[in-house]
């Protein structure tokens, strides 16, 4: 059953081995210059992927699907943790140039940030089938296009004010007022329209790949 679930679906293997490109290329930073400087990057990794986790859950668990008020949860949820799987291309801030090691840690922030980029829209795919299938196309195309967005201005608080995921339950007095705050900030609005469009196309364009992947599955 495993095996074909992954034959079925090949670019499983492809993430499994960009993540342990990863995590070699952590490792060699890690052993050649004895610090763990960039060791954050496997709890963002981490946190990339349970978006994915989650839309997989929703698309396909039935008990999930049968309840609304649980997936409901599980929406919000997935909303909440999807900036995270786009938000490791923010981490090339903590690149030095000028730095023996400036070219390591280009190519490791590049695989990071690559696979958290392909997980995120991997995990769109996902809740867009599932929309389709429940509602319509269009309806799709809609939720998806304003979580982008939403996303983007996810992006922008994670990076600049430091909020988590979690301070919608940790901290949420503080959280909506810096979200109102920002709402003023020409600031926010650039980085979420940046980040916005970029989630967007990189969503349409790996949503034909991923349909041409699995027609020439055998």
């Amino acid at each position: 059953m495993k095996s074909t679930f992954l034959r079925n679906n090949p670019y499983y293997i492809r993430l499994l081995l960009l993540s342990f490109l990863c995590s070699l290329a952590l490792l060699y930073r890690v052993i050649t210059t004895h610090s763990i400087d960039f060791t954050f990057l496997l709890w963002n990794l981490f946190l990339a992927i349970l978006p994915l986790f989650l839309s997989k859950i929703i698309r396909y668990n039935s008990k999930v699907q049968a309840s609304k008020p649980t997936l409901t949860v599980f929406f919000i949820f997935w909303l909440l943790f999807l900036p995270n799987s786009p938000y490791i291309i923010t981490d090339f801030i903590h690149l030095e140039t000028g730095k023996s090691t400036m070219w390591v840690d280009l190519f490791m922030l590049f695989i990071f940030a690559l696979n958290g980029v392909l997980l995120g829209a991997l995990s769109m795919i996902d809740i867009f089938h599932f929309l389709t299938k429940k509602y319509t196309q269009k309806i799709a195309n809609y939720t998806l296009f304003t979580t982008c967005y939403l996303s983007g201005f996810g992006i922008f608080i994670g990076r600049f004010l430091r909020f988590n995921s979690w301070d919608i339950i940790a901290r949420p007095k503080i959280l909506f007022y810096c979200l109102y705050k920002c709402l003023f900030l020409w600031e926010a609005w650039v980085w979420t329209i940046g980040f916005g469009s970029f989630m967007w196309i990189s969503f349409l364009v790996l949503k034909p790949i991923m349909r041409a992947t699995k027609q020439n599955t055998p």
